[in-house]
């Protein structure tokens, strides 16, 4: 649902913004140019010990009609997890590699559209989703998170990818962390409920879950998945030879192909799923998922690995978090 922003409700805006991938002297001029008249802007950097959460939450408690998040997808999903249900909104000033929330919400990456989207877009109501994650050491801890998490080639893909050359080449960097994610066969066993139903208890390659439905370059992963449909979409990979490979990467260059036609998911005809051989792929749809790992697995949530899991659940949280689009 969308409504317009009030101009009178615009007297206070926060950024928060990370040193390492931002460029400071250009965003603070951008947002001078164009922040409305007599609004109130503070700045706040992120630190290594605290990434936008405790930055965001202090804003919304201040008062704070807009926060802006520039950064990557860690400060972005941070600052959202922080903004989730208290009706402040979410501007996305994206600045990292992936910007895999900015992607999915089809939004313009360029630095001056995004300040200015911030403050003179409409305001949106998407879904967040809420993860209990129990470590190796059995401890537990609770994460948000905005576009998708998992094990398998995402978590691999970027526990591999060099952070240097991510800087150098951009979204190149993640093809060798790919390349390298794609042996080791079907090795993560998993059990997995949807609503309290079992899907499957099987030997996997890969296991996302996700509110949004594309990856890197605007691969739709999940191509049904709808950030504002009140639903988690999950995807199982399990190929059972290198041509189960090929036909699910053909599946997915089909499905891209669609989505360049249409970018709603909702209006993706099924039939065009991804192509496979039996049981290579899994897909399911609901409001809470758990999944059980046979032995701990590395867990990555919107492009961090967050560390080794022997379970998750995950819940959504429908229209949760406001985003200025």
């Amino acid at each position: 649902m969308l409504v317009s922003v009030d101009s009178q409700h615009r007297d206070k805006a926060v950024v928060v913004y990370n040193p390492a991938k931002v460029d400071e002297r250009a965003l603070r001029s951008l947002v001078t140019t164009h922040a409305p008249e007599n609004m109130r802007i503070e700045w706040v950097e992120t630190t290594p010990e605290d990434s936008g959460y405790a930055q965001a939450t202090a804003a919304a408690q201040a008062g704070a009609s807009v926060v802006l998040a520039a950064g990557g997808d860690g400060t972005v999903r941070l600052v959202a997890s922080a903004l989730a249900s208290t009706g402040v909104a979410l501007g996305i000033i994206p600045a990292g590699t992936g910007n895999l929330l900015a992607r999915n919400l089809a939004l313009s990456l360029d630095l001056e559209d995004s300040v200015k989207r911030a403050f003179y877009g409409t305001d949106d109501t998407i879904d967040i989703c809420e993860a209990r994650l129990h470590w190796d050491d059995n401890s537990n801890d609770v994460m948000r998170f905005v576009v998708m998490a998992g094990v398998g080639i995402d978590a691999q893909m970027v526990e591999n990818t060099d952070e240097d050359l991510k800087k150098r080449i951009g979204q190149l960097a993640y093809v060798p962390g790919v390349l390298r994610s794609l042996g080791g066969g079907n090795r993560v066993k998993a059990t997995f409920t949807f609503d309290g139903q079992r899907v499957a208890k099987k030997r996997l390659h890969t296991l996302i879950i996700g509110n949004c439905g594309d990856v890197y370059t605007n691969v739709p992963l999940l191509p049904h998945a709808v950030p504002d449909d009140g639903a988690l979409d999950l995807v199982a990979i399990a190929p059972r030879s290198p041509w189960g490979w090929i036909r699910i990467g053909v599946g997915i260059g089909v499905n891209t192909l669609v989505r360049l036609w249409n970018r709603d998911p909702r209006n993706v005809d099924k039939q065009m799923n991804v192509p496979r051989p039996p049981n290579a792929l899994t897909y399911a749809k609901g409001e809470r998922v758990t999944v059980q790992f046979a032995s701990p697995e590395v867990f990555e949530v919107d492009g961090d690995p967050v560390g080794r899991v022997r379970a998750v659940e995950i819940d959504i949280k429908p229209g949760a978090l406001k985003v200025r689009v």
